[in-house]
């Protein structure tokens, strides 16, 4: 895999490095997902009442074959985030998270290198990370708190363009943008790998002389079978993998994403499961069983690392082609009398966008920050001590890789 890093932060909370480029961070249009299980430190994890920053942490204007991130908040097929992009390697639709988009006629002469149909699919998105899983570059593997660095905090809020400009709510009126809130405990701009760093100095100086690595780490054995899950508040498809690196590469600021391609987990089994709750928990946890579409080098045109898994996004989204905003097809669609693809999640009445300024089907509407993808992932034999989790989360339609970091404890 080409470079990884387009950033070079030193490891602190507060980071100050400035930057021109313009960003999308509306909460009904940009994608956020979060690992939930191993879950993160409270500096990553702890956001929720900073509503869509508990689930930011990633890296904008990404796609296959760019040497390095951009930052850019627009890249797409016909502006792309770079000059030398490389074909898709997926080749089958039931890989795709938004097939519809694929074959809708609109974009039925745009050239495409995807198979696995009775004619040349025509992708929109056919550039963006999901479609050559793992191939595109992130700036930290375990994401940026808002996607990239910025040196006006309503970049992170309007978007493209002008961030005096009035904006309008779902029923035409105008509204003021709501900037970040200046309380926020972890500032916008912060690295992942700086957010874990900070946590892991401030429990050893609580500590007080006792060991602190393992306080309350999730604990895994070597050579067994372990569960992994991940939510949703935006989605925008793709597909994920989780990663280890030893926690002493954390420790001397040289956790990299190579060090996490070096170790991709495999997954266990063929089956993945949709948790949720009701809104009120008093009917406890409801657990769907699914099929999961696994990708590897045996049924594409090759993945990263070389050798390695992926799993496609269980939710489908909604079929509804656009339903209103400049980015259609690159926005959430408000129409969702349909899912995008169908499976047992579907089947059970779940899909949709998974916010609520976006379309979603009755019964996800009713669960939404409820529920979690769980999936089994293998434990390598031989391992032992403290590791970093890096969970990865490809985007199919947009140019986002979301990365979320959490330390647990290998026990032989």
């Amino acid at each position: 895999m080409k470079s990884s890093v387009a950033l070079n932060m030193k490891s602190s909370v507060a980071l100050n490095m400035k930057s021109s480029v313009a960003f999308a961070f509306v909460a009904s249009a940009c994608a956020h997902g979060f690992m939930k299980d191993p879950i993160g430190p409270s500096s990553i994890s702890g956001l929720q009442s900073y509503g869509v920053f508990s689930a930011a942490w990633y890296t904008q204007g990404t796609q296959i074959g760019c040497e390095e991130a951009t930052g850019v908040a627009t890249c797409s097929a016909d502006a792309p985030c770079c000059p030398d992009l490389m074909n898709a390697t997926l080749l089958h639709t039931e890989q795709l998270s938004y097939p519809a988009f694929s074959l809708a006629q609109e974009y039925a002469n745009i050239p495409t290198h995807l198979r696995g149909s009775p004619r040349t699919l025509a992708n929109p998105f056919r550039h963006n990370p999901w479609m050559a899983p793992g191939h595109a570059p992130v700036a930290n593997p375990c994401g940026i708190l808002g996607g990239w660095r910025f040196s006006n905090a309503s970049s992170y809020i309007a978007g493209m363009g002008d961030p005096t400009k009035k904006q309008l709510d779902k029923a035409g009126r105008e509204t003021k943008i709501n900037l970040i809130p200046k309380t926020m405990p972890v500032p916008v701009g912060t690295t992942g790998t700086s957010a874990l760093l900070y946590d892991i100095n401030m429990r050893m100086q609580k500590a007080q002389g006792n060991l602190y690595t393992t306080n309350d780490n999730t604990k895994w054995k070597a050579g067994t079978a372990q569960n992994v899950s991940y939510s949703l508040i935006a989605n925008h498809g793709g597909g994920w993998q989780v990663r280890l690196c030893k926690l002493g590469h954390l420790l001397d600021e040289t956790l990299t994403e190579e060090c996490f391609e070096k170790m991709p987990l495999d997954f266990v089994g063929n089956s993945s499961w949709f948790e949720y709750n009701s809104s009120d928990n008093s009917k406890g946890t409801s657990r769907i069983p699914f099929t999961p579409v696994r990708v590897s080098d045996i049924n594409t045109a090759g993945v990263s690392p070389k050798g390695s898994t992926w799993t496609k996004v269980g939710l489908p989204s909604c079929d509804g082609l656009c339903g209103g905003g400049d980015m259609c097809p690159y926005h959430a669609p408000n129409n969702c009398d349909k899912p995008q693809f169908d499976n047992a999640i579907a089947k059970a009445g779940f899909w949709g966008y998974g916010n609520s300024n976006a379309g979603n089907s009755r019964n996800l509407s009713q669960v939404l920050n409820n529920w979690q993808i769980v999936d089994t992932v293998w434990v390598p034999d031989g391992l032992e001590g403290d590791y970093v989790v890096s969970w990865r989360w490809d985007s199919e339609q947009s140019s986002q890789v979301w990365t979320q970091c959490a330390v647990v404890t290998i026990e032989a």
